[in-house]
């Protein structure tokens, strides 16, 4: 089935859906609607679980005036959208949600939000190796130090710091082709589903490619040895997921 049409969509970065009560997400809706523009009558087209991915709809006439509205936020400080974007910077802040980013209909992003840090919050970090799988979204940078941009497994944009040029040149020629496992080296923080590289805070010091043989595959090959204890289980995805943590 394919996705709905959206026109515009709020990613809450680093919050899944399942972690949002459905009161606070009202509240995220509602001022979404109001930074569209409710003139402009926008539409609930959904959650993605892209951290937390709020889509809208507006009509394709309305579609200039909501961005005209959006460039307040930038040029206007005392407008309503910029005293609307800065209602959800306050939301975030309070939510302990560091960054929100909007995004318009071809995924580029028209404006990012920043929450500021509660003044009551401890935030955990850590100085370590680790290693961090996902997709290769993008390479930034014209001096020294470059910026990979990876979209992980689970849902989150994580940003580290490259100083190689050949690693540079080796990682971008996977750009959007597939699964990658970068080893960086920094501090990680811990957020609510565990602990994830500090914007920029991290070096990349190598990268592999991850095999991208499908779950049943894999254990269908594990069950075709002989004397394997795999072919005994009933739900051999399901123990899998348990013995790695995986929900």
């Amino acid at each position: 089935m394919a996705e709905p049409k959206w026109s515009f969509m709020l990613r809450i970065l680093k919050r899944n859906p399942d972690r949002v009560p459905m009161e606070r997400l009202a509240e995220y809706l509602r001022v979404f609607a109001e930074l569209l523009g409710t003139e402009n009558r926008p539409v609930f087209k959904g959650i993605k679980k892209e951290s937390t991915g709020i889509r809208a709809l507006v009509a394709d006439d309305c579609v200039d005036k909501v961005n005209q509205r959006l460039k307040l936020v930038r040029t206007e400080d005392d407008s309503r959208p910029a005293r609307v974007a800065a209602e959800l910077e306050a939301m975030l802040g309070v939510d302990g949600i560091r960054e929100a980013e909007l995004l318009d209909a071809n995924r580029e992003v028209v404006h990012r939000f920043h929450g500021v840090q509660a003044a009551n919050e401890v935030l955990h970090r850590v100085w370590q190796e680790g290693t961090v799988d996902g997709m290769v979204t993008g390479l930034v940078g014209a001096d020294d130090t470059m910026h990979l941009h990876l979209r992980a497994v689970d849902g989150y944009d994580v940003k580290v710091l490259v100083r190689s040029e050949d690693l540079a040149r080796e990682v971008l020629a996977h750009f959007r082709k597939g699964l990658v496992r970068v080893c960086v080296r920094g501090h990680w923080i811990r957020g609510d589903d565990g602990w994830h590289p500090e914007t920029n805070r991290c070096t990349a010091r190598s990268f592999e490619l991850l095999d991208e043989t499908p779950l049943t595959a894999v254990i269908a090959e594990f069950s075709a040895v002989e004397n394997s204890g795999w072919r005994a289980v009933e739900q051999p995805e399901d123990l899998w997921r348990e013995l790695r943590g995986v929900h």
